[in-house]
């Protein structure tokens, strides 16, 4: 059976979500299926860029509010309940576009209500384990019980990285017995569409590479402290939105929702690189072979476990925000271009998208009318 219709709508957190749905939506149609992306509106402009031939929808989403004062987990504490209020809204969206567009796949990334249970639905995400701040770690299965709960109610699990010892996401998904219908797909990234095509731009003097993401007042304030930290050094920012704030527009170059091809060519022309301890980012850094000083969003605890794991491995150095006047020394010492090589993903993916598959039909066999109400 070919020709499928897929339907895929990743989280709206910052860009990150969407732009690993990249290279999966470009795989699945370069395998002849149709690809209904639906992300939030504002997303629609640079993902036309990315997705060409792709049909692109607008479908609002979960919008995450950080604080400029207290811990980010204590914000989504203070959140869940229009988290679970967005997901019911999502589901009952959904099924009414399954109406309309009749899909044969759903692929949700970390959307907790994208699912229909006439319709294969699949579930993207790298962490089946939820991190909590250390004084309750000890709350810590309660998160992840919660999580596994909303997984079962998907056909299929998948997971962005490798299942063995070498992995990029640690305990956030290995370390104890994933759900039987899980699979690792391999690292994802959209950098490896124009690996090929692109060419490293050699800038005419040295340059520091800010990345961006993450919702505000977090991007423009780790902006602010980074330009502050390092006033002699020239400064080339990839943000996926527009900043807050003014820079010195001499040494500071913006570059607002730069595409693929643009950051490509910025990340590895720079002498260094400094960004958040995002796993999309993380992903797509190492796809360039590449490393950074990784400063996690404080109170983050997904981002903080990132930063603590990877420190010190495949090139990656952490820096905690509150110690951000050490940057200079850290970025002086780093040496970004000595990312480990990682293990060729190609198989896991393959075996992913086999699998991905194989559910569709026996959701199918299951459940003939695919448009029947969930």
């Amino acid at each position: 059976m070919s020709g499928r219709r897929i339907l895929i709508s990743p989280l709206n957190w910052g860009f990150g979500h969407a732009g690993r749905m990249i290279p999966l939506a470009l795989e699945l149609k370069k395998r002849g299926n149709e690809i209904i992306f639906g992300v939030e509106p504002s997303l629609i402009p640079v993902l036309g860029i990315e997705l060409p031939g792709i049909k692109i929808i607008g479908l609002p989403g979960l919008s995450i509010r950080y604080s400029r004062h207290l811990p980010q987990w204590l914000c989504i504490i203070f959140q869940v309940p229009r988290i679970i209020c967005v997901s019911l809204r999502e589901h009952r969206l959904l099924k009414h576009l399954t109406r309309e567009i009749n899909p044969d796949i759903i692929i949700s990334d970390n959307r907790f209500g994208f699912f229909h249970k006439g319709i294969s639905s699949v579930y993207v995400t790298h962490m089946l384990r939820i991190p909590f701040p250390r004084p309750l770690r000890f709350l810590e299965f309660t998160g992840t019980w919660l999580h596994n709960r909303i997984i079962s109610r998907f056909d299929l699990c998948l997971i962005p990285d490798y299942p063995r010892e070498t992995n990029l996401s640690g305990r956030l998904s290995h370390g104890f017995k994933i759900p039987e219908k899980t699979v690792y797909m391999g690292p994802l990234s959209r950098f490896v569409q124009h690996s090929q095509s692109a060419e490293t731009i050699l800038p005419p003097e040295q340059y520091c590479c800010l990345i961006l993401s993450g919702p505000e007042p977090q991007r423009s304030m780790l902006a602010e402290m980074v330009v502050s930290s390092l006033p002699d050094t020239k400064i080339r920012i990839l943000s996926g939105s527009s900043l807050n704030i003014n820079l010195d527009n001499g040494r500071v170059t913006v570059i607002t929702s730069p595409d693929s091809r643009t950051m490509r060519e910025v990340i590895t022309g720079s002498s260094a690189i400094i960004s958040r301890s995002g796993y999309t980012t993380v992903m797509e850094l190492l796809s360039l072979g590449r490393a950074a000083v990784i400063i996690p969003t404080p109170g983050q605890t997904e981002q903080e476990y990132l930063a603590e794991y990877l420190n010190g491995n495949y090139g990656f150095v952490s820096l905690r925000q509150k110690d951000i006047s050490k940057l200079a020394g850290v970025v002086e010492n780093l040496d970004s271009r000595n990312a480990v090589a990682m293990p060729d993903s190609a198989p896991l993916l393959e075996n992913a998208i086999e699998q991905l598959f194989k559910k569709q039909i026996q959701g199918n066999r299951h459940n003939p009318a695919t448009n029947k109400e969930s």
